[in-house]
């Protein structure tokens, strides 16, 4: 019995964008050609953002056990929609020429983010206090990023 094999395709019969390319030279691409742009919205610090969004968004959703767990609050059934919070916001700035509104609504996340950590914090034990001011400083630091940028994008449409 004869098996039927696809033919090969020839690197030169390749598309430029499908053409193989050299292992010390594959980078993760994070932003559209010019060609499918107008505006500069899709900078790297807010696709980097979007993408963060969707991964620690889709990470509550799917596991809010353990986020909770990690961070040291009490409460999975807050982090699970913390996490569709995040995705969506994620979609916001990925799906958008102009993302400031989903940065924005970042912004306001971390806000909700460090209220909640604040409540774990007063309620928890040693090791959940520990947990929640160690998320807590992680959280401040991605809100500047998300200040910063969306500031950037608010008034003066530039890049960040």
């Amino acid at each position: 019995m004869a098996t039927l094999t696809a033919p090969r395709a020839v690197a030169r019969d390749l598309p430029p964008e499908y053409a193989p390319v050299p292992s010390d030279q594959k980078r993760v691409k994070t932003t559209l050609p010019q060609e499918y742009r107008d505006q500069p919205a899709d900078t790297p610090l807010a696709t980097f953002l979007g993408l963060f969004s969707l991964g620690l968004g889709l990470w509550e959703v799917l596991a809010p056990r353990d986020v909770a767990h990690r961070t040291g609050t009490p409460y999975p059934a807050l982090v699970r929609g913390y996490g569709l919070r995040e995705v969506a916001a994620g979609l916001m700035i990925l799906g958008s020429r102009r993302p400031a509104a989903g940065l924005w609504a970042r912004v306001a996340g971390d806000a909700l983010d460090l209220a909640a950590l604040a409540a774990a914090y007063a309620e928890g034990n040693a090791d959940q206090r520990r947990k929640a001011a160690e998320t807590a400083a992680a959280v401040l630091g991605v809100t500047a990023l998300d200040v910063v940028c969306a500031r950037q994008h608010t008034f003066a449409h530039s890049t960040c």
